[in-house]
């Protein structure tokens, strides 16, 4: 039998973090050494100055906080969570920033254990097993050498502390100039650094939650009234697509014919449109915030009205109906329905656990019928929401073959992962264009609209990047340009003096999230402070 290794606290710390640092920050130094050169002696310093410092912080941290009884399970949590993030940033291109952390906090918020699983796959397995389970099991099997005597304990613990802030000072000392300059110019490489910058990120977080909580309720739109027009009752669908991306939308100029229902019906396309962020928690609560994005954020906004609560306010009976992990928040005060909890089995709707977005046309039309006040019904889609791009669409829908059937799009060629979200955007064209024809088939009882409008974009593997969630001072283009849609029934286009040719003809334009609100206010003709004319794309 193998006698167990045994070691101090100290000692076992500093292993650990050494291996922490060492294994997940391949995207970081992989990084570092295409700006500079490695072989110089300046590259170098900064190389080694740089892992000197990530593996003292992180050191010197389990030394501290790592007590008896304590220290192997925060090991452990560091080294399971250290290798997940490592996977996520070499094989997917993701970064764990605060909106990253606050996807999570929703989706265990949510008990969404339908996304989270799809995120779930072997390769992901075999990463956290060689580089977390195995060091964890490791750390296990040490005897830890605990001094009996405390003073000794805590005497030992300072010597190796101050060896480590002795070592790292000397090293940035000596590489003082160089290290400062190339961390000066190179900003963005650090969301790179793991765990330390998803652990500072994660703290942000927490603050920003505690800090908002006293923080008053802020009534906006109190004075919200509804000018009609028409005789007619108004009816609006506002569809909340998920992880659609404009380029990949024939209506916008794509090669391949992703639109084929929604090019006959003449809708509007704004081909220039941008998100507000690139994770549905963050950009769904602001594309229906008044803030605007420069002043946005989620604990701002979750403490004040939004666009559903003035147009509510105005006499707009406003319904939420969710196929998606929920509202983040806006449907607080309106009248909500989430058909993802407990789905039946029976639905020809069914898939796997979850609905296809076609069962939301269903289920709209009995609060349209129950109601008879000027309406807007927010449908919140699937969509194309990934990895599982294939579980997005039902049978007869796969139109561009092969596809990526798999939940690791990383390990399919970029033509089938292409193809198998090619097909979601088909499937929603077709949603759509379902939508519409039951519009048009009730036009004798109310004028009508319908928005449709992304959440945020989605990489598809272009330089190395898949799904979404970068930081949006980096994120590509494909996690930000959004597909922007608009159709009008005939009475409303009248009523409303909506020229649709003078619309398509400022198609082109930039408009973002921030049109959304004071668009929707205006089609409703509800006239408020809140308000803005010049926003308002249809006016």
């Amino acid at each position: 039998m193998v006698a167990r290794l045994k070691l101090s606290s100290s000692q076992l710390s500093i292993i650990v973090a050494v291996f922490i640092i060492l294994v997940n920050n391949q995207v970081f130094f992989s990084s570092v050494t295409e700006r500079l050169d490695a072989f110089s002696g300046a590259g170098l310093g900064y190389i080694v100055t740089f892992y000197m410092l990530m593996m003292g912080i992180l050191a010197l941290f389990f030394i501290v906080a790592g007590q008896k009884y304590l220290l192997k399970p925060l090991l452990i949590i560091f080294l399971i969570v250290s290798c997940v993030i490592s996977y996520f940033n070499q094989e997917l291109g993701s970064i764990i920033d605060r909106d990253m952390v606050r996807n999570v906090f929703e989706t265990i918020k949510d008990n969404n254990q339908q996304e989270a699983l799809e995120l779930l796959s072997l390769p992901l397995i075999v990463h956290v097993s060689l580089f977390g389970i195995l060091p964890s099991i490791f750390a296990l099997w040490v005897k830890v050498d605990y001094k009996k005597n405390i003073i000794y304990e805590l005497l030992s613990r300072l010597a190796y502390a101050s060896f480590i802030i002795v070592l790292v000072t000397v090293m940035i000392v000596a590489n003082f100039k160089y290290l400062t300059y190339f961390s000066r110019e190179n900003k963005d490489l650090r969301v790179w650094v793991t765990p330390l910058f998803p652990v500072v990120e994660t703290k942000k977080f927490i603050s920003s939650k505690f800090s908002n909580k006293d923080v008053p309720f802020k009534q906006l739109g109190g004075d919200a009234r509804q000018d009609k027009v028409g005789n007619k009752r108004t009816l609006g669908i506002m569809v909340v697509g998920e992880t659609a991306r404009a380029d990949h939308f024939s209506l916008n100029g794509y090669a391949l014919k992703t639109n084929p229902r929604l090019e006959q019906e003449g809708v509007l396309s704004l081909s220039n449109a941008t998100s507000c962020g690139t994770s549905t928690a963050f950009s769904v609560p602001c594309m229906f915030s008044f803030l605007g994005r420069g002043d946005y954020s989620p604990s701002k906004a979750d403490k004040q009205s939004n666009t559903l609560d003035v147009l509510s306010k105005a006499g707009i009976k406003t319904v939420w109906i969710d196929n998606n992990s929920s509202c983040k928040g806006v449907c607080t005060r309106i009248e909500t329905k989430n058909i993802r909890n407990n789905p039946d089995p029976a639905s020809k709707y069914y898939s796997d656990g979850e609905y296809y977005d076609e069962i939301l046309v269903d289920e709209m039309q009995p609060y349209i019928e129950a109601n008879q006040a000027d309406t807007l019904i927010v449908l919140h889609t699937l969509c194309s929401h990934g990895p599982s791009y294939h579980r997005r669409f039902p049978k007869g829908f796969q139109k561009f073959t092969p596809y990526c059937k798999r939940n690791s799009p990383q390990i399919c060629p970029d033509e089938k992962v292409s193809n198998a979200y090619d097909n979601t955007i088909v499937y929603t064209d077709y949603v759509l264009s379902k939508i519409i024809e039951f519009l048009k088939q009730h036009s004798d009882q109310y004028e009508s609209f319908l928005v449709y409008a992304s959440d945020h974009g989605e990489s598809l593997g272009e330089n190395g990047v898949y799904l979404h969630g970068l930081p949006y001072m980096i994120a590509p283009k494909a996690q930000t340009h959004i597909p922007f849609i608009a159709w009008f029934s005939e009475d409303f286009e009248k009523n409303h003096q909506i020229d649709l040719n003078v619309l398509k003809s400022k198609a082109g334009q930039a408009y973002s999230h921030d049109n959304l609100s004071h668009s929707l206010l205006g089609l409703f003709n509800v006239k408020s402070e809140v308000y803005q004319k010049d926003k308002d794309i249809f006016d």
